[in-house]
């Protein structure tokens, strides 16, 4: 096998997605879990070449060029240097850190290393959305006005996430993450931001809901509504950006984006890796074989982080917060 696998660390849920990802593009994979009966277990379904039980030795083993970190939030500091210190490319999911200090010290580490770290952002590559981006630069619609970005509905997370010293926070820094990404990406950098949070219903380590109004660059207007405690809703996922020539709506779930404005309407639809892991791992790769830094690397994922400690702030002092640098 060529040294250019891929370790796993932890064999959770999101890491079946990055495994999955992995064998329909041809990327060897070898799995590590601290429960080395569940890492083989992993290895038998997704077909890794190998299992270990604990992560110090899958990363130091010479088939491996890289490492995806899928651990709980407050472990993927330790987690990403155990790899870096170990000589390997390093993607990490999302958020990439609970607290900035650890970012940067994440990012010190790779750039010292000459080591690439990515944030495992699927939103960034999803077809979807990358269309919105297009018709944002294109001018299509115009000059910026509004984005609102909402994904809403009802679901009990476990395990981890109950303990806010493990995640960090609530719904915000987990899944709301993304679409602070998203804010980011297509409306310019967040200066100040303004979060409330309805009573909890939904037993989890932090929030389980949050409103957050995001004041952007040529006073642009963001609004990210994102809840896990919305009973009686379906998972309505939405994202809309209004510019002076038009509107786009997007399906937060990758499928369609529909375009009105002064030149028409226009529905387009996506049937492709409509989550973006595919293009995400395939990014990943690239990356590590050419050296070039990825769309989604460490600074990006600590601009996200920002925006997200942020809005916690506001929580807690009920009132506007600037975005640290």
């Amino acid at each position: 096998m060529a040294a250019r696998a891929l370790v796993l660390l932890g064999c959770g849920w999101i890491a079946r997605r990055h495994a999955a990802a992995a064998r329909r593009l041809g990327i060897p994979l070898l799995a590590a879990s601290r429960d080395l009966a569940r890492a083989r277990a992993f290895a038998r379904e997704f077909g890794a070449a190998d299992a270990f039980g604990a992560y110090e030795d899958a990363v130091r083993d010479p088939r491996a060029a890289g490492a995806i970190v899928c651990t709980p939030h407050d472990r993927h500091l330790r987690d990403a240097l155990t790899a870096l210190e170990a000589g390997l490319h390093v993607l990490v999911e999302k958020p990439i850190a609970p607290r900035l200090a650890e970012v940067d010290r994440m990012v010190g580490v790779a750039d010292a290393a000459g080591r690439i770290l990515m944030v495992a952002e699927n939103f960034r590559f999803m077809p979807a959305f990358r269309h919105v981006h297009r018709l944002i630069a294109s001018g299509r619609l115009g000059e910026l006005r509004e984005l609102h970005l909402v994904a809403r509905g009802y679901r009990r997370p476990g395990g981890w996430r109950l303990d806010v010293g493990a995640s960090g926070g609530g719904v915000l820094i987990d899944a709301g993450i993304h679409h602070v990404h998203n804010l980011r990406w297509w409306g310019g950098e967040p200066r100040r931001v303004f979060a409330l949070a309805p009573p909890r219903t939904v037993a989890l380590g932090g929030e389980d809901a949050v409103d957050l109004l995001a004041e952007l660059p040529g006073g642009v207007v963001g609004f990210l509504s994102n809840s896990l405690g919305a009973r009686g809703l379906p998972r309505v996922q939405w994202s809309t950006v209004t510019g002076t020539a038009g509107t786009s709506l997007a399906d937060n779930r990758g499928r369609w984006v529909l375009l009105r404005g002064e030149r028409g309407t226009r529905l387009s639809l996506f049937f492709r890796d409509t989550r973006g892991h595919l293009a995400l791992l395939r990014a990943f790769d690239e990356a590590m074989r050419t050296g070039r830094a990825p769309e989604a690397d460490g600074a990006a994922g600590r601009r996200d982080l920002a925006v997200v400690l942020a809005a916690y702030r506001s929580l807690a002092e009920r009132r506007p917060v600037d975005v640290e640098c």
